[in-house]
This record gives C-alpha cells, sequence and structure tokens, in this order.
C-alpha cells in the first residue's frame, strides 16, 4: 500500500495561467508581451529564479532596467504570482489522504515568489508533512536528482512512494529512480490511481 504520496504543484493543486501573467507584467512594466516572454522564456532567466540562482529583487531589478517607467517591487511581485486559481476538487482527496496517515509531500518547480503566493492563499499547502521546491535545492524537474532529494523525506520503502504531475516528461524521470508515477488529469483517476495501489479507504 501507498504510504507517501509526493503531488506537483501547478496544475495539479493549483491551476495557473501563462497569459494572466504576461498581461500583468505588461501593464505594470510598460514592456510588451514579446518583450517579456523573450526575457522570461528565451533566456534562461527563468531557469535560473526557479532554481534560486536569483532572487526576487534580482529578478525585478532585471525587468526593471529594461522598463520605460518605473514599478515598485511589491507591485512587480504581485503582477508576476497573483495567476493561480485552486484546485477545490482535489483538496478532500488530499485531506482524506491525511486523515489515513499517509505522508504528504509537496514537489515543484516553483520560485519563491509564486511559492509564498501561493502559502498565503491556499491553507490546503499547510497539511503537507514536507515540500521539496526547486528553488530552495538549486535543481529542477526534469532532473533526476530532485527526485532523489524528494525520496529523503518518503520515510517508507521506494515501492510504497506515489507521485502525480500534470507533465509526462516528469512523470518518466520520476520512474527512472523507481518512483510508481502517473499523470495527473483529474481528481476521479488520481482516485483511482492510488485505490489501485492499496488506498481503498478513497473508494
Amino acid at each position: 500500500m501507498i504510504k507517501t504520496v509526493y503531488f506537483d504543484l501547478g496544475n495539479v493543486l493549483v491551476f495557473f495561467s501563462f497569459p494572466k501573467m504576461l498581461g500583468q507584467m505588461s501593464r505594470c512594466t510598460g514592456l510588451s508581451l514579446e518583450q517579456i516572454q523573450k526575457l522570461l522564456i528565451h533566456t534562461e532567466l527563468r531557469e535560473q529564479y526557479e532554481k534560486g540562482l536569483i532572487n526576487t529583487k534580482q529578478l525585478y531589478e532585471t525587468f526593471l532596467k529594461q522598463a520605460p517607467h518605473p514599478f515598485t517591487l511589491p507591485e512587480f511581485t504581485h503582477a508576476f504570482s497573483d495567476i493561480f486559481t485552486p484546485n477545490t476538487d482535489l483538496w478532500p482527496l488530499i485531506e482524506d489522504l491525511k486523515k489515513n496517515g499517509i505522508r504528504l509531500v509537496l514537489l515543484s518547480n516553483t520560485s519563491q515568489c509564486h511559492f509564498d503566493f501561493a502559502k498565503k492563499h491556499y491553507p490546503i499547502l499547510d497539511v503537507f508533512d514536507h515540500k521539496v521546491l526547486s528553488y530552495e535545492l538549486g535543481v529542477w524537474k526534469p532532473d533526476i536528482q530532485i527526485f532523489e532529494k524528494a525520496l529523503i523525506h518518503s520515510q517508507c520503502q521506494l515501492d510504497e512512494c506515489f507521485y502525480t504531475d500534470d507533465i509526462a516528461e516528469f512523470i518518466e524521470s520520476a520512474r527512472k529512480v523507481g518512483l510508481q508515477g502517473e499523470i495527473f488529469t483529474d481528481v476521479p483517476k488520481l482516485r483511482q490511481d492510488l485505490i489501485l495501489r492499496g488506498c481503498t479507504f478513497l473508494k
């Protein structure tokens, strides 16, 4: 039976809108959508930030240098982070797992700014026993190192661990280190994936 479940954050526990983020950042900074995409996506800036190689202030200063008008750090972090919608359909299942003694670990590629926002607004994160975050570890999915680091917090045998994520590539990496993993599509499928692995209390 599964004793530890690893959950991804984005598009599993909470949904996020990249277009909304781009639009808000454009209005905040005065930069065009194309300029913001170029800075975030077509350079290593996003990767550096989500690996914790640069901090929020450094990210802010990078955009401030390119922008046609000034804006404050709080204005920037709000534009960058107010992009989530909670997947509340999933939360009762998480609470059921917790009540039945299943260890819960969050395993996410995320940034300090995004996680601070999520932690403030979504109390479901408080039920997790441990959080494995790319920006704290300096490594991100699909690198197998982040899964190896995550397994340190399982407190059970490898075959008693399960991982769900919306990205197939990340599931494949998890399987390479021996984790059982299934792509997250919706709550009924996840419930069935867990029931098939011994979590019959979810029936």
